[in-house]
């Protein structure tokens, strides 16, 4: 019996070495980060939880628990992230993300430091979606700045979670998942990596094929988010044009198993109707995967 597990363990190693969060980058020791949780855990960004039935966090987190979804991710509060955390862990669901977006040629956030300490052993991504107040969107001449706040950034999180990640966001300073791929290879930490997003994704003009870039993020890939898209629109996961079961299959087989947020921003309607939609469309994706 242990041969055979061990066996297992290390077939699924030569399979699919690289999940969520154990990613290889340059370097020797191997990082010490939280334990992950079962692939493809889907979580919901605060974006989709706006509507007038979820007025406050307790029912913000309410809303999760009773749909079923893993956990939220959330635009930077640090006045309201205790609170946040007390609620999560109440109801089992995970901080699956905290999103902020500092320009390059500012210093950390000194709320961070704290924030940080509250955030220890949890698999939270840090979502930086990169700003600059000089360059261009994928101006390459902003990288060292940009790396070294990363590698600040990586310094004070350490090797016990939580991560960092670079947000690609339209319009940004770092706007294209190619930027966040160079920049991870550049900053050299293991937890270090960056996102996809699949709407902003779609509102870039692209030069590459998706399957090429997702093979080439797939090291550094540590989180995706998806969405129903109508034209530019986004919708509910379960309308629009985009065919979700082809992208999850494409993001099956490039190797990657970690979490998927929903992006739910402008989506009409109460909370309640379109994250329940969009949960049973999701529910079905993972029965054909």
């Amino acid at each position: 019996m242990i041969r055979v597990f061990g066996l297992l363990v290390l077939l699924s190693m030569t399979i699919a070495p690289f999940t969520g969060t154990n990613f290889a980058i340059a370097g020797d020791a191997k990082a010490k980060l939280p334990t992950e949780g079962p692939p493809f855990t889907f979580f919901a960004m605060d974006t989709g939880l706006r509507g007038a039935d979820v007025p406050d966090l307790k029912s913000k987190v309410a809303l999760l628990k009773k749909l079923g979804y893993a956990g939220i991710g959330y635009t930077y509060n640090p006045r309201e992230l205790p609170k946040l955390l007390e609620l999560l862990d109440a109801q089992g669901l995970e901080l699956s993300a905290l999103y902020m977006s500092p320009a390059i040629e500012d210093r950390l956030d000194p709320t961070l430091a704290e924030t940080v300490k509250l955030l220890k052993g949890r698999r939270t991504r840090l979502e930086m979606a990169l700003r600059s107040k000089k360059s261009r969107p994928s101006d390459p001449t902003g990288d060292g700045q940009a790396v070294a706040l990363l590698r600040q950034l990586s310094d004070l999180v350490g090797d016990t979670g939580p991560v960092v990640s670079v947000y690609p966001h339209t319009n940004f300073w770092a706007e294209r998942v190619e930027d966040g791929i160079r920049l991870a290879q550049k900053v050299e930490r293991k937890n270090v990596g960056t996102h996809f997003n699949l709407v902003h994704w779609k509102w870039v003009k692209q030069t590459r094929d998706l399957p090429d870039l997702l093979k080439d993020a797939r090291p550094h890939l540590m989180c995706v988010t998806v969405n129903g898209l109508a034209g530019k629109q986004i919708v509910s996961l379960e309308k629009g044009d985009h065919d979700i079961d082809v992208f999850l299959k494409l993001l099956k087989n490039t190797g990657y198993r970690g979490p998927v947020g929903l992006q739910g921003y402008s989506v009409p309607g109460p909370s309640a109707e379109h994250l329940g939609r969009s949960i049973m469309r999701w529910q079905d994706a993972m029965k054909k995967l």
